[in-house]
């Protein structure tokens, strides 16, 4: 006889792989062969082995225990004068509790946790009074930790039923879509999971989600059809899509190595911008070799690596030259979208030290053999270090090429400015705009770091949601073009002399004294920067922007680092003040 979940009375045991084995005794003890008192010791034994080898399947969600937390959490996320330690702990009490609609319930209060440290402002600058409390600035904790629990859904078919709500742009934000498909994409081992995740993928229309569908199908690289999807991905219209097709192909190059490099090299020869550079990094990769962004020297190299194989001489000839890159900042970029983010608070202003002054000669004042086609910085309009800034931005605008580079500016203190909400061709009537935004920059108190950062952020995604059928009918101002992401920015460059001293992330000495509550200041403040790059880090699977940025004076060189670190970016430390 076999034995089964069926014989056992429940539907809710599942068998390891020894089971045949202990049928094989079940059945000797029940053949003639045997004497029965052998026969019932080995069918004892085999179904004693038999308890052994039974696991539970999946556990269900303990609806009394749901039931019971949520009541807590619901009772202490309504009061937003609850201290933030029992509200996140209420919170984190409903880890493996959740199902759609306890999910529901608990991301209503993600945007209000989420938002709390940011004070908005009616059109005079002064800061609006809102229905409810404001909650205080850690309550971003709470909001961390309700999209861990979603994303975390352990429950499959409660985490499918986010199909819906995950293109619905009009009623969640992009990170609450974001944690949803996560939700999806975690039950890796649930077939209708990655079905779901493999089809948004291939035949998406949110760009965004199809975006973070292809980094999910990362760890599913030997999957039928995983391989062709990024192929043929390498020539779509989104270059967001086309760089994370990339990173695929790269992990799907086992399936077959030669088909995955023709495939990336035939894509270098027509990309523009930055992913040409990733490209030329992905086929270092595969290859071990590095012939940078030259598509001729590749084809060069794989048909030499050819006749090798097949024993032939190789072929005699001569080097072609690689695109040249754009110099920024110090920093060589292939990127043709930018946002630059300026530092404009009153530190900025200050003069520079005569010795600090020098120090920033030696470091930017090219070499005579440098191919680098700037003009010399005019070192006699530079007073402070957000002159500094805006000349040099305005240096590098100005041989940036017109009919390929569009840009936008940020600046920040307190608040954030921004210079267009929109990339603008680099041409000289609006370099010459800019300028003139940028030499009227003042001074302002503070340094709101994560501010600026997610006002970069929030551009980018609002920019990748504009509907396609407004850009052809030239709704909102947006140059019409083939996709949306043609004029999404894909590259920051973020230039700031300081910590991080005020809104969300940071805070000012007496701020970051309180919260730390006696124990160590810095330790506090390098936990919330800690939890800022977390955040950077989650948008960024999205949005694909490479970050560079460049400190000067006295920095947070950690911060500054990690960030450009983290994101493919370069980190130039100008001036540094101990």
């Amino acid at each position: 006889m076999e034995v089964g979940p069926d014989l056992l009375g429940t539907d809710r045991l599942e068998l390891v792989a020894g089971s045949r084995f202990l049928n094989e005794l079940l059945a000797q003890g029940t053949s003639g062969e045997m004497n029965m008192r052998a026969k019932i010791s080995l069918t004892l034994m085999a179904l004693g082995l038999l308890a052994l080898c039974v696991v539970p399947a999946q556990a269900k969600i303990d609806k009394a225990a749901q039931a019971r937390n949520w009541a807590v959490c619901e009772r202490l996320l309504k009061d937003t004068k609850a201290d933030v330690p029992s509200q996140l702990d209420a919170v984190k009490a409903m880890s493996g509790l959740l199902d759609y609609e306890h999910a529901i319930k608990l991301l209503a209060y993600w945007q209000e946790c989420d938002k709390a440290g940011i004070v908005e402002k009616d059109a005079k600058g002064n800061p609006k009074k809102g229905d409810k409390e404001p909650r205080p600035k850690e309550a971003y904790k709470i909001a961390m930790q309700i999209l861990t629990l979603v994303k975390n859904m352990g429950e499959p078919e409660e985490a499918l039923k986010f199909k819906a709500d995950i293109t619905n742009r009009k009623q969640w934000p992009l990170r609450v879509r974001m944690a949803m498909l996560d939700a999806i994409a975690g039950n890796s081992d649930h077939e209708e999971s990655i079905k779901y995740v493999l089809s948004l993928a291939r035949e998406g229309t949110d760009t965004d989600m199809r975006v973070l569908a292809f980094t999910a199908l990362l760890p599913h690289t030997q999957r039928e059809g995983v391989f062709d999807l990024a192929l043929n991905s390498l020539n779509d219209k989104s270059w967001r899509v086309r760089d994370v097709a990339i990173d695929l192909v790269v992990e799907c190059a086992s399936m077959d190595k030669d088909r995955a490099i023709l495939a990336l090299i035939n894509r270098l020869s027509v990309e523009e911008g930055k992913l040409r550079l990733n490209l030329s990094k992905a086929l270092k990769k595969l290859t071990n070799q590095d012939l940078g962004t030259d598509a001729d020297a590749w084809i060069d190299w794989y048909k030499e690596a050819k006749r090798a194989e097949q024993g032939l001489p190789p072929k005699k000839g001569g080097d072609k030259g690689a695109t040249r890159a754009r110099r920024i900042f110090g920093a060589d970029t292939f990127s043709d979208r930018y946002i630059f983010v300026i530092d404009a608070s009153v530190s900025m202003t200050e003069k520079i030290p005569p010795e600090e002054l020098e120090q920033l000669k030696k470091t930017l004042t090219k070499d005579p053999n440098d191919p680098d086609k700037r003009r010399p910085l005019d070192w006699s309009k530079i007073n402070c270090k957000l002159d500094l800034a805006r000349e040099e931005m305005i240096r590098s605008l100005e041989v940036l090429d017109p009919k390929q580079t569009h840009f936008t500016i940020i600046s920040f203190a307190d608040d954030m400015a921004t210079w267009s909400d929109e990339l603008k061709p680099c041409d000289k009537a609006n370099v010459e705009d800019a300028a003139k935004w940028l030499r009227g920059l003042k001074g302002a108190r503070k340094t709101n770091v994560g501010g600026a950062l997610d006002a970069a952020f929030d551009l980018s995604e609002r920019l990748a949601g504009i509907d396609p059928e407004k850009l052809k009918k030239k709704e909102k101002g947006v140059v019409t073009g083939k996709h949306p992401d043609e004029f999404v920015p894909d590259t920051i460059f973020f230039y700031s002399d300081g910590y991080s001293t005020t809104g969300k992330w940071g805070g000012s000495s007496d701020e970051l004294k309180k919260m730390a509550n006696g124990g160590d200041v810095a330790a506090m403040y390098r936990s919330i920067m800690t939890d800022f790059l977390k955040e950077v880090a989650d948008r960024n699977r999205v949005a694909r922007i490479t970050i560079n940025t460049v400190g000067v004076g006295r920095q947070d060189g950690w911060f500054l680092g990690k960030l450009a670190k983290d994101h493919g970016g370069n980190y130039l430390p100008l001036a540094v003040v101990k």
